[in-house]
């Protein structure tokens, strides 16, 4: 398959296209879209379903978007990255009304609710709808070393949600964003040995190409609010969970890879992990002596040590006394 050939493809009808085209408006309710990409039975605000889409030992798939019909509100269980290949695709994302021309790109995070205007013959747009396995692969393989990419795709699909839940890129002048997308739609409509590789490098390079110059696209303010959204998420987390946390259980909370969690904790706390939580724990040991009654062996093993020798030996370095003399300076 060649470019033409791929063009002639995207052009034609599928089942529901060919049903749709020449009706002045999609009456039908949205039942039938339900039955084909939803398991889920919602009445008025339905989920489209990555299993009815992908198969199994999929990371990725591809669904030429439905042209001549309305798609009324609704969200993935995937994220999902839409392509415009021609013409437009109006949506409205969380109350808010976005076009998408040839060329630009909308990465849509999981459970964000959203509708679609009716495409008209030339509005051709490719979903590619890609699992969480995806990212694990991608960007904890290739952009663990590159910290811009790596931070920002791992806030695109934090789980949190406060600050942003879609990225709209302004592309349609980059003829590199056009090239990546010929060789993936042509790699997965001509399937040949080897494809989940070249795949998954392809796409790597797309995020790569994307995020080089992302804080233009987005603005600098934008950017800086989700810092410090995922800063104060990381903050809280911590400090939830410091008595039995390890920086493997952080990092694999947050997406994010192992060092650079050690290094995003440094920015935060100004000290590293093993060392803030050691003393989260000696802070929270004070607290206790000085407003319970609680015997040292219970306060230990209450915010997370072991060992009793090691709890004081750590205590009386940070305080230069023993917990006792502590609670009995406190009581005077």
């Amino acid at each position: 398959m060649d470019v033409k050939e791929l063009d002639v493809m995207l052009h034609q009808l599928n089942d529901i296209e060919a049903k749709y085209r020449d009706r002045v408006r999609y009456d039908g309710g949205q039942k039938a879209f339900r039955d084909i990409f939803s398991t889920e039975a919602i009445e008025k605000e339905w989920v489209i379903n990555i299993d009815k889409l992908v198969k199994d030992g999929e990371v990725l798939a591809i669904h030429k978007h439905d042209r001549f019909v309305e798609f009324d509100w609704h969200s993935h269980d995937y994220i999902e990255l839409l392509f415009v290949y021609s013409g437009n695709i109006r949506q409205v994302i969380e109350r808010k009304e976005i076009t998408l021309t040839k060329g630009e790109i909308l990465l849509l995070d999981m459970n964000v609710k959203h509708k679609i205007a009716r495409a008209g013959e030339e509005d051709i747009a490719l979903n590619i709808l890609l699992k969480k396995e995806f990212f694990d692969w991608v960007f904890m393989s290739h952009f663990s070393k590159n910290e811009i990419i790596f931070d920002f795709i791992a806030k695109a699909i934090h789980d949190t949600k406060k600050m942003k839940q879609y990225l709209v890129f302004h592309t349609s002048e980059n003829p590199a964003i056009w090239e990546i997308m010929m060789k993936v739609l042509l790699e997965y409509y001509h399937p040949r040995i080897g494809m989940d590789t070249a795949l998954r490098s392809y796409m790597a390079l797309l995020f790569t190409e994307l995020f080089r110059d992302y804080k233009n696209s987005l603005g600098e303010k934008i950017v800086g609010e989700i810092d410090t959204s995922i800063d104060s998420e990381i903050i809280r987390y911590i400090h939830e969970n410091y008595r039995d946390l390890t920086l493997t259980d952080c990092a694999g909370h947050f997406n994010f890879n192992v060092d650079y969690m050690g290094k995003r904790i440094k920015q935060v706390f100004g000290e590293s992990f093993t060392n803030h939580v050691k003393h989260k724990k000696l802070d929270e040991a004070c607290h206790l002596l000085e407003h319970t009654h609680d015997p040292v062996t219970e306060i230990v093993n209450r915010i997370g040590y072991s060992n009793v020798s090691y709890f004081y030996r750590q205590f009386r370095q940070r305080y230069g006394v023993t917990p006792d003399e502590y609670r009995s300076r406190g009581k005077r």
